[in-house]
């Protein structure tokens, strides 16, 4: 057994820390945060906890050990809503060789792997010469808030591991994305006399139709190897008060998946400008739009030595990419080899029945000190 990895998962699975934009009654990752920074002290880390706004902190845990490169090792301590979820979502259950609730995967698990390895590397300092920073963040589920203070707050590091569940094998890069709201603000009329009102919500109609062969035309024009086309969803629709009232409001949320290479400004641009000319205001409908979130995609090359050191530790003959979005394109942003790597499955992430293998958990540490060694020597 790796020191006490299963456990260290166990304990955080078991601190609630829904991202309150899912559940407002959560406490968020304050817990989590002051258990890990406890663990960090205890276990001879250097301690660092920086503001993020609304609130929120980061959590930094260094080890120096002279002179040499400096490594950095990622991990969210958020997580996504537990509705509708299987059993008891903070129950941290071991059964069937895996362990159960929300987090374990998506990544209380992998950020117990970090430490355990981090740990390690503390106990094995004759080894390997350099620094290992370990940066935890809140808020990478929603607005990546988190994220995009640490890389400010922190040394520039010379190579980064972001810790999302890829069964162990390195991701070079991933998608970005743009999220939006539009909103069609008509009239209301009685639904017997339907010709004095605006009916917001067929308007709206015509618009999703119009968005959906601009994600075929021209974002599916857009195209990357492996990454495949940029795409686009639309993902929530409300509209409408009552079944005998004429709408005079409906809105979507839609998500843009963006590909490397791909300017989010233009292609945000371009968007607003279809939207503006297929449907201007008058005729007594109004028209408004508002971002959400904006995210970068990136990519790190094949033949980069980094991805290569990676590739032959993992025993991966050729890096694949994922087509989440993640913190590592931030870190990527400010020119940082980066690579996406972590113990369990991104498949399980998200789900009503969320679980870890334990022997992915296991191997993450072996994988993560080894990793750390190679980088260090």
């Amino acid at each position: 057994m790796s020191g006490n990895v299963v456990e260290l998962t166990q304990a955080l699975v078991r601190m609630e820390s829904v991202n309150p934009a899912y559940d407002p009654a959560s406490p968020g990752t304050p817990p989590v945060i002051d258990f890990v920074a406890h663990w960090g002290a205890e276990h001879g880390f250097e301690v660092e906890r920086h503001p993020v706004q609304g609130g929120l902190e980061n959590l930094v845990l260094r080890l120096s050990n002279g002179p040499g490169r400096h490594l950095l090792f990622n991990g969210h301590l958020d997580t996504v809503s537990v509705v509708g979820m299987e059993g008891d979502p903070f129950g941290a259950a071991i059964r069937d060789g895996k362990l159960w609730g929300r987090g374990s995967c998506d990544m209380k698990g992998p950020v117990a792997a970090m430490l355990i390895a981090a740990q390690r590397l503390a106990q094995e300092r004759e080894s390997w010469s350099g620094t290992l920073t370990l940066g935890f963040t809140p808020d990478e589920e929603v607005a990546t808030a988190g994220i995009r203070a640490l890389i400010g707050q922190i040394a520039r590091p010379d190579a980064a591991i972001v810790g999302e569940p890829t069964l162990l094998k390195p991701l070079r890069g991933c998608k970005g994305n743009i999220r939006f709201a539009f909103r069609c603000h008509g009239k209301a009329a009685h639904s017997s006399r339907p010709e004095q009102g605006r009916n917001a919500v067929v308007a709206m109609a015509r618009a999703i139709l119009a968005l959906n062969d601009y994600f075929a035309d021209v974002l599916g024009a857009i195209q990357r190897p492996q990454f495949g086309p940029s795409t686009g969803s639309v993902g929530i629709v409300q509209g409408g008060s009552g079944i005998n009232i004429v709408p005079d409001e409906c809105a979507i949320q839609v998500d843009i998946r963006l590909i490397p290479g791909q300017d989010p400004e233009a292609t945000l641009a371009d968007l607003k400008a279809m939207l503006r000319e297929r449907f201007p205001d008058g005729d007594g409908y109004r028209w408004s739009f508002e971002l959400l979130h904006l995210d970068v995609a990136f990519e790190i090359a094949q033949d980069h030595p980094f991805t290569e050191a990676v590739k032959t530790l993992t025993g991966t003959e050729e890096a694949q990419v994922a087509f989440f979005c993640c913190d590592a394109s931030k870190i990527a942003a400010i020119g940082v080899p980066c690579l996406i790597l972590g113990p369990g499955d991104i498949a399980q992430a998200h789900t009503a029945a969320e679980f870890i293998a334990l022997d992915q958990l296991e191997a993450g540490v072996e994988t993560y000190v080894a990793l750390a060694r190679d980088f260090f020597a």
